[in-house]
């Protein structure tokens, strides 16, 4: 083979100058993350977020503020719509002896303990909506067919609500 390119001291030949700029267009034109890292990236995020103080009252303000109000008192915009008034999240420790009921609320709003026998509807056989389903549904959509642990998630939704519904206890 002839030499392609001279360099001082040194002649390049046409196979190792391809492989050469084959090595660099790849360097250079590599994505500097896969999928799964930036899948990855994007969950350890959200497990962040699902600690910070706020992400209760965020949990709260999506989804609970329309019916209990945003002071937790049962006076949401949408209350007055109901056949039932929603309970003022703000004594649900006093009306238990002074103990934050964190066990029973934590069911109710999973709602996968609904009474034997109970129709569940879109929203339940209650009034209030099964929020366990509708997080694992929404998960399910972000995440589609990327592994992850959908009650791990739904625990740690949940769990931070009831956090930040404890916080707000008249004691």
């Amino acid at each position: 083979m002839r030499p392609l390119l001279r360099l001082p001291h040194r002649a390049v030949n046409t196979a190792a100058f391809a492989a050469l700029t084959a090595a660099a267009t790849l360097t250079v034109l590599a994505p500097t993350q896969t999928n799964a890292q930036a899948h990855f990236r994007e969950e350890s995020r959200l497990q962040q977020r699902i600690h910070e103080p706020g992400f209760g009252k965020r949990e709260f303000d999506s989804n609970c503020a329309a019916c209990h109000g945003m002071d937790a008192k049962g006076r949401g915009p949408v209350a007055g719509f109901l056949t039932k008034n929603p309970p003022d999240l703000t004594l649900l420790a006093r009306g238990n002896g002074g103990v934050f009921p964190m066990d029973r609320l934590y069911r109710a709003i999973d709602g996968r303990d609904l009474p034997e026998g109970s129709q569940a509807g879109p929203h339940g056989s209650r009034e209030m909506p099964i929020w366990g389903r509708d997080y694992r549904l929404r998960d399910g959509e972000y995440y589609g067919d990327t592994p992850y642990d959908p009650d791990a998630m739904v625990r740690g939704r949940i769990l931070s609500l009831l956090e930040y519904l404890n916080r707000l206890q008249v004691r």
